[in-house]
């Protein structure tokens, strides 16, 4: 997904810009310097493309936190395809200006010159501007030139990349230093990631397509994951961010951990975000070859008593850097994609359905009969089970678990997460 960094220096109107572009009211916009102290990420779509856009705080030589502030700015620019850089028509041209034009063209980033409060009658310090070259003016306050800007944004997205259909989105996470790097450099041999023993070498996201037994699939290596109190500077937080950004729009997640280390309080929160936004999970025990004193069937009970959330997970053993076991990640991945892309039969899943109910009927608190009537697939990826019942409000926590794990045996969906939503009949609603 291309990312986009609005910049520029304090009070230019980026914030209104960025929300204007998401169409939501997420950064803070006040006429007051300094409002947006940190990056804001968000989804857009722009001309049917989706794109990650990055808010940023305003770009000074000095002031409070300002180190810090513009550490995010560089980082922002750094990490994203193409930069918007915004000026104010009504204040001169500064230093600050220079130096944000200057670190734009120095990393080489495509960019959109953007001059704004274009609809303020003083504007005497226009023309100083167009010294940057081609400037666009708009008003962000009232959308004016907003259907320009979107169109010179997505052409300058359109000839960057091209687009790609993909079966599915892999996503490669988990804790600084496991071996992610190594174990994408292993899937696609050749060395495409940045590989150190230095802990958090990656700090962005990098997508690579690849294909495996006719399957087109997308996978994006992330930096590691830290606990908030780990983050220590500008440059973990984004990196955490872009990783959380990665799962989000992932369909399949690789949990990659060290398997000599064994499963740490980390790993478990990296897990439980992503069984929390249901997605497809591979549990990737690296270093395998390191591990001496226990098998694997042993190594996996012991994974699972720890991690009763994700009981439906897939565990593997590997070694990325001896290259050992690739293939049957490969394959437990393909597995993966293949459960969580299927549509199961209504007449199935009901035939399943009443064999649940016959074995453990629900029960209310309030003594009143529940009645699970029938059971629909409407989604896929991951699969989307919608049970219609005439009291879905008062059926107990427990016996949805219950429900939750017979579809798993019953269905076989390993590694797959599944969502189950309990309705009413629209009939009784309306009745």
């Amino acid at each position: 997904m291309p990312k986009i960094a609005i910049v520029g220096k304090p009070n230019v109107g980026k914030s209104t810009i960025f929300n204007a572009l998401i169409k939501k009211n997420k950064s803070l916009t006040l006429d007051i310097p300094g409002t947006t102290r940190d990056r804001i990420f968000e989804y857009g779509n722009i001309n049917g493309r989706d794109i990650l856009f990055i808010d940023t705080g305003g770009f000074e030589r000095s002031g409070d936190f300002q180190e810090n502030i513009n550490e995010q700015i560089h980082h922002a620019v750094d990490s994203s395809d193409v930069v918007i850089i915004v000026f104010d028509l009504t204040t001169p041209l500064s230093i600050e200006d220079e130096e944000i034009f200057k670190y734009v063209l120095k990393k080489n980033k495509k960019y959109i010159l953007v001059a704004n409060k274009s609809d303020i009658k003083q504007q005497e310090f226009e023309y100083d501007y167009y010294k940057f070259g081609d400037i666009l003016k708009i008003s962000a306050a009232h959308k004016k030139n907003f259907d320009i800007l979107k169109n010179k944004i997505t052409n300058l997205i359109d000839k960057e990349e091209q687009r790609i259909e993909f079966d599915a989105r892999i996503a490669v996470v988990g804790r600084s230093n496991v071996g992610k790097s190594s174990l994408i450099n292993a899937i696609l041999n050749e060395n495409r990631s940045v590989v150190s023993d230095e802990i958090g070498t990656t700090t962005d996201s990098i997508d690579t397509p690849f294909e495996y037994k006719n399957k087109c699939f997308l996978i994006v290596d992330t930096a590691g994951i830290r606990r908030k109190s780990k983050i220590k500077g500008a440059l973990d937080k984004i990196a955490s961010i872009f990783s959380l950004f990665a799962i989000d729009r992932s369909d399949i997640c690789v949990v990659v951990i060290d398997a000599g280390e064994g499963l740490t309080s980390m790993d478990k929160h990296i897990i439980n975000i992503v069984a929390e936004k249901h997605k497809g999970i591979i549990i990737a025990l690296n270093k395998w070859d390191l591990v001496k004193e226990i098998t694997f069937e042993e190594y996996s009970k012991k994974l699972k008593r720890e991690l009763p959330f994700v009981n439906y997970a897939e565990i593997v053993a590997i070694s990325a850097i001896e290259i050992k076991n690739i293939n049957k990640l490969l394959n437990k991945i393909l597995n993966v994609y293949k459960i969580c892309s299927r549509r199961i039969p209504t007449h199935e899943l009901n035939k399943k359905l009443h064999s649940i109910i016959r074995q453990n009927a629900p029960f209310s608190k309030r003594g009143k009969e529940i009645k699970l009537k029938y059971m629909t697939q409407v989604d896929t990826n991951p699969p989307h089970l919608v049970i219609f019942t005439n009291r879905p409000n008062e059926i107990e926590e427990n016996y949805k678990r219950y429900v939750r794990n017979s579809l798993y045996n019953l269905f076989n969906f390993k590694g797959c997460s599944i969502k189950i939503t309990y309705k009413e009949p629209k009939d009784e609603r309306d009745g």
